[in-house]
């Protein structure tokens, strides 16, 4: 039986002998999934005649043949509805599928369920107007309330997806496409080969890649779905937040999604962390029932297993704190502050059967129907044919000798999107107008002399106010009396990457960070390399044009960057020849040039603003000591946000607290996301050769010629890691950081009162990290510096010292943000 709320409806329609046929899911298909009283009113009033046939749904009239077979149906829909009214019956009433407001459970009560299993085969006969269905429903929805995202049953939505028809030629195609991009990933070779003590098994890109293209050719295939859902594996295996590729039939018409979130909390944050529904905590913390099982399986054991199947994390336990409720992902405005077991997340393309069935310790058990977001328009689609002609478009291969007019995946827009600070946050000492950056007292016995700084990402508005707000807190705190500070960095993931060398720089102004990085060379990298470094030979910034000086700052031109000693490269080859790890080419190790004003401060080719300890901002004072600041991590840390904490760990020798993880003993990392230098979009990298085509010879235009735009063409966003970030323990080895295990010194669980109050998570690491507090795993001996002050003077709202000008990131382009940072791709 598909399209179910609860296995008691499944006995039920069992017993009447209800056929789940088109004209039954038409008529469920009347209302919002887990909303079924339109389809029973409308069920009500034709079966006591008292609708005209004009009033029954069109799409109902197509899937019924006749009144009978509407009875028929209505019938069925009646049953149902009895059933729901005799199971929500007494306290363990939540524990219903039709049940939108939880209530706590308080007397076990038993439920008895079906065993149900989600399959990927092949929709049956029965499922031919799926479509047609999702694009009624969606439609009737969006009519009712335009504002929001229709949904659908899952299982409805998979069969729907199951009978689009595989167009090979074109499936061929886009493979063949995608190669040419996934060769500039620069740590191919060390995910086929990853060190000892990496979790994740090897896996090789271009094998799996050459496996996908061997099965279309051998027609292994039933549908588009089955291939894009294999093709999507290359990426999701890899575990890395700048590598993916979204397929156009899998992603852009539907997620998936649960109707109920999860925790992982600590009873009394010391024992092992247990899984509760969050909407149970929410409601009564105190009587809200453990979860044991989820569709059969032991809970932990469940969630982390369908994290690791498309998680961008590099980390196990970070990628199991991802799938739950967590208050700073609230406040980031991302919509996954609830986690991404109920949605979100590279797993919400992972299909994860029709329900969920949660077994309670306290003998109760829930089922919930799945469901699919509709986000693309269903207009027109009324199969699985007219679904690939909407979805699928297959424009005319344009070689790179062609003009593109693809549209740039919308991960910018998530990128720059609006942050809010959401309740549970303390009102901030000081904060960007944008919320990205916010500087908090703490206070309590213990606590008189500790600042704390929420950093939710390196992406802000305006990045010279992001600068001035952190100066200007650090400065007032220092004033106040503060002497200690917690650096939160939960839900950060990356943005500008500069912003993090400043970050940096104005804890520490006297250390000169390294931050070393390599390409992974291929024939079309360097073609593009070698065009850039002739363009630019006699540059000068008074007369060049702005494409020459986008080529000259680019790192593809050998005198832009500097060496491991920090002076300039003196040649082509002595940049990109000579370093050779186990027969693959990189280039050599390089660095950021800070002292170039067109990468720095000037407000078209650079970020807008000196990095401290650079031109207009040298002789700055170190705010706090280095036993003074502890960084919090959530496990989500990615890209920017781990350049920034690598240099606080081996160059600041900061220490760090991990909250959460598998519920296992044991310290764990605190840096879970990906840790390469800069991300690429194919498109990015697609215009670049366009840039170099108009100077190029016959034989590097005929390599050029390599990249088309057809994939672009064919995704909802890209992604490639094109530098590699290699610690200062890694130089002579090479292997990248983000194959570096680095445990946090302390490690704490989450407890109840987190889940709704972020001071309750910043009063627990302040007490680890200087008052003697025990962790969970690990320790962080207290510290030996007092207040100086034995009273506190009372905090002073500062003023902030608005920028001179104002650097709005909303108008840049998605070239800039390629060249300076953007965040991971979730």
């Amino acid at each position: 039986m598909k399209y179910i709320f609860t296995t008691l409806v499944l006995t039920i329609l069992a017993a009447c002998k209800c056929i789940d046929d088109n004209c039954l899911r038409a008529l469920r298909a009347i209302a919002d999934p887990g909303h079924p009283g339109a389809a029973r009113e409308f069920c009500a009033t034709h079966t006591a005649g008292g609708a005209a046939p004009k009033a029954t749904p069109p799409h109902a009239l197509n899937a019924c043949k006749d009144n009978a077979e509407i009875a028929s149906a209505c019938s069925c829909i009646g049953a149902s509805s009895t059933s729901f009214a005799k199971a929500r019956v007494g306290p363990a009433a939540y524990h219903s599928t039709t049940s939108a407001s939880p209530t706590s459970s308080k007397t076990p009560t038993s439920t008895k369920t079906a065993s149900l299993t989600s399959s990927s085969k092949p929709a049956s006969a029965t499922s031919a107007q799926a479509c047609a269905l999702v694009s009624s429903s969606s439609s009737a929805q969006r009519a009712a309330n335009p504002a929001a995202t229709p949904m659908v049953a899952a299982q409805l939505a998979h069969d729907c997806l199951n009978s689009v028809p595989l167009n090979k030629a074109a499936a061929i195609k886009l493979v063949d496409g995608i190669v040419p991009y996934i060769e500039w990933q620069s740590d191919a070779e060390f995910k086929k080969k990853p060190p000892a003590d990496y979790f994740y098994p090897p896996h090789d890109i271009f094998a799996a890649m050459a496996s996908v293209k061997t099965n279309l050719q051998a027609d292994k295939y039933a549908n588009e779905y089955e291939f894009q859902e294999d093709l999507y594996q290359v990426f999701a295996k890899a575990h890395d937040g700048h590598f993916v590729f979204y397929p156009d039939a899998l992603t852009k018409a539907f997620e998936w999604g649960r109707k109920r979130a999860l925790v992982s909390i600590s009873e009394d944050g010391t024992t092992l962390p247990v899984i509760k529904i969050y909407e149970d905590v929410i409601a009564s913390p105190s009587t809200a029932s453990v979860v044991v099982k989820i569709n059969g399986v032991e809970a932990s054991k469940y969630v982390a297993e369908f994290a690791y199947t498309a998680s961008f994390n590099q980390d196990a336990d970070a990628a199991y704190n991802t799938m739950f409720a967590e208050i700073a992902f609230t406040a980031t405005g991302a919509g996954t502050g609830h986690g991404f077991f109920s949605g979100g997340g590279r797993m919400r393309y992972i299909y994860s059967g029709p329900n969920t069935t949660f077994t309670f310790a306290n003998g109760t058990t829930l089922v919930t129907e799945n469901i699919a977001k509709v986000k693309g328009s269903f207009d027109a689609v009324t199969d699985g044919r007219s679904f690939y002609a909407k979805f699928c478009k297959v424009p005319v291969l344009n070689s790179i000798s062609q003009t593109s007019e693809a549209a740039e995946g919308n991960s910018e827009a998530r990128a720059s999107a609006a942050n809010v600070i959401t309740p549970g946050y303390p009102k901030p000492i000081i904060v960007t107008t944008d919320k990205v950056v916010s500087g908090h007292y703490l206070s309590g016995k213990g606590f008189e002399d500790v600042a704390v700084m929420s950093v939710l990402g390196f992406n802000p508005d305006d990045p010279a106010e992001f600068q001035s707000v952190v100066g200007d807190f650090f400065a007032t705190a220092k004033r106040d009396g503060m002497t200690k500070l917690v650096i939160d960095l939960s839900a950060n993931g990356g943005g500008l990457l500069l912003l993090g060398y400043d970050l940096f720089r104005q804890l520490f102004p006297k250390i000169v960070q390294e931050g070393n990085s390599r390409f992974r060379e291929r024939d079309t990298f360097l073609a593009i390399a070698e065009i850039y470094s002739a363009n630019t030979a006699n540059f000068n910034p008074a007369t060049a044009s702005p494409e020459t000086i986008l080529q000259y700052t680019s790192s593809y031109n050998y005198r832009n960057d500097l060496n491991l000693t920090n002076k300039p490269f003196v040649s082509f080859e002595d940049k990109f020849t000579g370093n050779v790890i186990d027969g693959v080419k990189y280039t050599d190790l390089m660095r950021f040039n800070l002292d170039n004003p067109l990468n720095t401060i000037n407000d078209t080719y650079g970020i807008g603003i000196d990095v401290t300890g650079y031109g207009s901002r040298k002789n700055f004072a170190q705010p706090f000591a280095a036993e003074n600041i502890v960084m919090l991590f959530d496990g989500y840390c990615a890209s920017t946000c781990t350049t920034f904490a690598e240099f606080m760990r081996t160059q600041g020798g900061v220490k760090s607290i991990a909250m959460g993880g598998r519920p296992q003993p044991g310290k764990i990392q605190g840096v879970g996301g990906v840790k390469g230098s800069q991300t690429r979009t194919y498109k990015g990298i697609y215009d670049d050769a366009l840039a170099a085509l108009k100077t190029a010879s016959k034989a590097q235009a005929a390599i050029l010629k390599r990249l088309t735009s057809y994939p672009i063409d064919r995704a909802l966003d890209t992604g490639l890691n094109v530098r590699d970030n290699i610690l200062p323990g890694n130089v002579k080895d090479g292997l990248p950081a983000q194959f570096v295990r680095e445990e946090a010194e302390c490690r704490l669980f989450y407890t109840q009162p987190m889940i709704t109050d972020v001071t309750a998570l910043w009063k627990a690491a302040a007490a680890a990290a200087f008052n003697g507090a025990k962790c969970a795993a690990g320790s962080l001996p207290k510290r030996s510096v007092e207040v100086e002050n034995s009273e506190r003077r009372s905090a002073v709202t500062p003023t902030v010292k608005k920028p001179t000008k104002k650097i709005s990131t909303k108008n840049k382009s998605p070239a800039w943000f390629e060249r300076h940072g953007r965040k991971a791709i979730v």
